[in-house]
């Protein structure tokens, strides 16, 4: 070996820190692809649970103050099954979502009397959800009797709410149905389990 040669070797402690940066640069990349792979995962199964089981929907005026107000944020359960009276429903009509609070199941007789009160069944409804009665409003004929697989819902600002006393909403069906309000999670000094 000439002079020249050994001038270009490493020393072993050269060779043994050239190494180990090597593999740190190739465990730092790894660590970098583990954490973009599994963000991109995470974002996926997301996208996936909002979009088959807990959609996000943003609450666009005033119909169910003052349980929701506009711009809150809610989780709903995609659902058509277990809806109970009371329950503050989102479903599609004419290309958008409404959100609701179903008053009416299935077999039940509506009535609304000129001062707004509510009778199902012909007993009178206590709603102290309701922020505001009123019978307007209202282009239907009451009693009116909820077709099977059908519920009949009303916003909690009644004065302001568009919902099944007008012809234009009606009777929601199953199938309009896109699931229970669950949750608010914004604003977030307003997060809390809607019932």
């Amino acid at each position: 070996m000439s002079r020249d040669e050994k001038r270009i070797l490493p020393s072993a402690a050269q060779f043994e820190h050239e190494l180990n940066r090597l593999r740190n640069k190739r465990n730092r990349r790894n660590g970098v692809g583990f954490i973009i792979a599994a963000s991109l995962m995470a974002g996926a199964l997301i996208i996936l649970a909002t979009n088959l089981w807990f959609p996000v929907l943003r609450v666009v005026g005033s119909s169910m103050q003052p349980l929701l107000k506009n711009e809150d944020i809610i989780v709903c359960l995609r659902t058509d099954e277990h809806i109970t009276e009371g329950d503050v429903i989102a479903f599609y009509h004419n290309d958008k979502v409404l959100l609701k609070r179903v008053v009416g199941l299935p077999g039940d007789v509506i009535q609304i009397d000129s001062e707004g009160t509510l009778y199902i069944n012909d007993v009178p409804k206590f709603e102290p959800y309701a922020s505001s009665l009123s019978l307007e409003p209202c282009d239907i004929t009451f009693p009116v009797t909820v077709p099977d697989d059908s519920y009949f819902v009303l916003g909690d600002q009644r004065t302001t709410s568009m919902d099944s006393r007008s012809s234009s909403v009606g009777m929601i069906s199953e199938e309009q149905i896109i699931g229970k309000a669950l949750v608010r999670v914004w604003p977030i000094d307003t997060i809390d389990i809607l019932q």
